[in-house]
């Protein structure tokens, strides 16, 4: 039997974070590819489990995780295949394995992880940066998509689609807000996802429609609890290079 698989359905990993091997969250991530080196692009509250506005836990345990699960496509596997690959994301000394951004740090919630080791090379890796982002007009009311796991990983790995409406002027990101608003019922586990605007058939680009078949897709950033990040702040975050808890 032959199944079609959507590509961006790839792009995204379902991680859970743990301390010393005890469950403190789940969340979503995504790899992201620049200059041959790989990353997993996901929320700064996930990897620390702290409210990045008032250094609170998140969860009930109280903890800080130092462990990462991520369920990663295999390489030379079919499609949907996943296997677990656990990251430290932080050392005893608390050094962090994360990235934040260099100027504005935790107060942008997104972080990159640099995936080194010799795990990578059991990775097939669908970097959603390389999927093509054409210059999709983007405005307020709008349809976007959030792929992520509230749910956990599920029998295939694959992530849910969930639909919200962009809330708030697109025109402002990242110029006068950081982020973007987008009306949708958030939940558990649906924190670090990819957000992408799709059109089917008719597509708007600045000064231009095209009619083609298919599905055209624009990544517009990273989810959190009602916002969406700019997708300019990853590239920033990686060129930054700075590892640092907050």
């Amino acid at each position: 039997m032959r199944l079609t698989i959507d590509e961006f359905s790839l792009t995204t990993v379902s991680i859970g974070l743990h301390l010393n091997g005890q469950p403190i969250s789940k969340g979503t991530a995504f790899t992201w590819e620049r200059e041959n080196e790989h990353y997993l692009i996901t929320n700064w509250h996930n990897v620390s489990d702290r409210d990045p506005n008032t250094d609170k836990h998140l969860s009930n345990k109280a903890a800080e995780p130092n462990m990462l699960d991520g369920f990663f496509n295999t390489k030379g596997k079919n499609i949907g295949d996943k296997h677990l690959v656990r990251i430290r994301i932080r050392q005893d000394s608390d050094e962090v394995a994360w990235l934040v951004h260099p100027t504005h740090k935790r107060k942008i919630d997104v972080v990159a992880i640099p995936l080194t080791g010799d795990f990578v090379s059991s990775i097939h890796f669908y970097s959603i940066n390389k999927m093509g982002s054409p210059d999709l007009l983007v405005g307020i009311g709008m349809d976007v998509f959030v792929l992520g796991y509230p749910f956990g990983p599920g029998k295939a790995g694959l992530p849910v689609w969930k639909r919200g409406s962009i809330a708030s002027e697109p025109d402002l990101v990242p110029h006068v807000e950081n982020y973007l608003l987008v009306d949708t019922a958030s939940r558990p586990g649906m924190s670090g996802s990819p957000v992408i605007l799709r059109t089917y058939g008719t597509h708007v680009s600045p000064g231009e429609v095209t009619v083609a078949a298919g599905a055209a897709n624009k990544f517009m950033g990273v989810y959190s609890v009602g916002m969406v990040w700019s997708a300019t702040f990853i590239d920033e975050i990686i060129d930054g290079g700075l590892k640092e808890y907050g």
